[in-house]
């Protein structure tokens, strides 16, 4: 039998800010399991290329866009439109993104922007019923790629890695780590000139990695990696780790001027070495790796930390979450609004795609409408997920008043 493909029709009351066909619908894995895949232009070229390889071993639904963002207002893309913000269309498409929804994104996310639309695809995924969210850490490896508002770089890809290891950590294996970074650093084949689109063997290497992780998680493994050894932090030291560790030492009952800013500064520095001194720990007023483990931040890797740490459950037996549900004509819904902290799209114009050169061997897709859905943002509801959320939005304001790294050319 034929595979079975579906390109889903998006429809919206804005023509010009309306996504094109993004979405592809897989349902001819027979009883597999149903997944969902949802991204940027960094899995974009799987669509573009129309290869899923070792995908199709499931039931999927593919969504993926150039230029998308997770919360904040997405970008204007190389296929000239700009695409709903990931949220906007985990809720258009909700119910059908399966036990496990693989997250490829955040290659065009502002400081703030990642860290809230982390939390949000979180609350969503945990709304809709979703299993497990599965989350490709970010590139840093031969990466000269910037998104096209130069807001971010290989600087905040390596942040937004430790922003993801520590909401991991934090969510008990609900949000579990794909090692993407790990997997793909000396593949510089896989990857364009940027470090981050995907050759054709590119598409190769991540469906094959997608795949078998996937396949991990649905068995109940957890797949985050280990954390990486401790960097000793210090004066003039900033980030996720440093407003842990200012929550460690608050918790610890130390009296510290300022707060919990994620700034490591001159009040910080004295308030670890009282935490040192009172822990019988050499006081040297940095976080080391014995400090870090006192206050309760940092855990070593054991001998067996390579190993797959196995959940508490093994996920529910799965369905094939309306992937091969027949087509119900729909009154399009206008669903293409603001993103959580964003205004309306309000460009004009007439949106055109500039479609990549047909696969000879691909079967002809049909239309599918789509599933109406509640109004964007109904019923979530989105809390800090640290103590020092505060903090953690001033770091991201910082991080967009970095100069970033030398420029190069956006590919977007």
């Amino acid at each position: 039998m034929a595979a079975v493909f579906t390109v889903a029709m998006v429809a919206a009351a804005d023509p010009a800010s309306a996504d094109p066909n993004t979405t592809v619908v897989y349902d001819d894995a027979g009883s597999a399991p149903q997944i969902g895949l949802i991204g940027d232009s960094t899995l974009s070229g799987v669509r573009w290329q129309d290869d899923y390889g070792d995908l199709r071993q499931y039931n999927f639904v593919f969504d993926s866009a150039s230029c998308r963002r997770l919360v904040e207002r997405s970008c204007w893309s190389r296929e000239d439109y700009r695409p709903e913000t990931a949220l906007q269309r985990m809720q258009r498409l909700s119910g059908q993104w399966g036990d496990v929804l693989a997250v490829m994104s955040g290659y065009n996310d502002s400081g703030n922007g990642f860290v809230d639309g982390v939390d949000a695809i979180v609350a969503e995924a945990k709304r809709q019923g979703i299993s497990h969210v599965m989350w490709l850490t970010m590139r840093t490896a031969e990466v000269s790629y910037e998104d096209p508002l130069h807001q971010t770089n290989v600087d905040t890809y390596r942040e937004d890695n430790e922003v993801l290891m520590d909401r991991a950590a934090q969510l008990g294996g609900y949000l579990q780590l794909a090692d993407w970074e790990t997997h793909s650093a000396e593949k510089s084949s896989w990857f364009e000139y940027d470090g981050v689109h995907l050759t054709p063997d590119g598409v190769d290497g991540v469906t094959t990695f997608i795949a078998d992780q996937v396949g991990r998680m649905l068995a109940g493994e957890n797949v985050t990696p280990p954390a990486p050894p401790w960097e000793t932090l210090g004066e003039g030291d900033d980030g996720i780790r440093v407003v842990r560790a200012q929550e460690g030492l608050i918790d610890a009952g130390i009296a510290m001027s300022g707060g919990v800013d994620g700034i490591f500064g001159t009040y910080t520095a004295e308030a670890v070495r009282t935490f040192q001194a009172q822990q019988g720990i050499a006081v040297s007023g940095v976080v080391d790796e014995p400090t870090a483990i006192a206050l309760g931040v940092y855990t070593p890797p054991t001998e067996a930390g390579a190993e797959a740490v196995t959940t508490d459950a093994t996920p529910p037996a799965t369905t094939k979450a309306n992937a091969a549900a027949t087509p119900v004509a729909t009154t399009p819904e206008a669903t293409s609004g603001a993103s959580s902290d964003a205004t309306p799209a309000t460009t004009t114009g007439t949106s055109t795609r500039a479609a990549p050169t047909p696969n000879p061997n691909a079967p002809t897709p049909t239309t599918r409408p789509e599933t109406s859905t509640s109004p964007l943002g109904a019923g979530i509801v989105i809390a800090p997920a640290v103590a020092g959320a505060s903090a953690v939005l001033a770091l991201a304001i910082r991080r967009r008043m970095r100069s970033p790294t030398p420029r190069h050319r956006s590919h977007r």
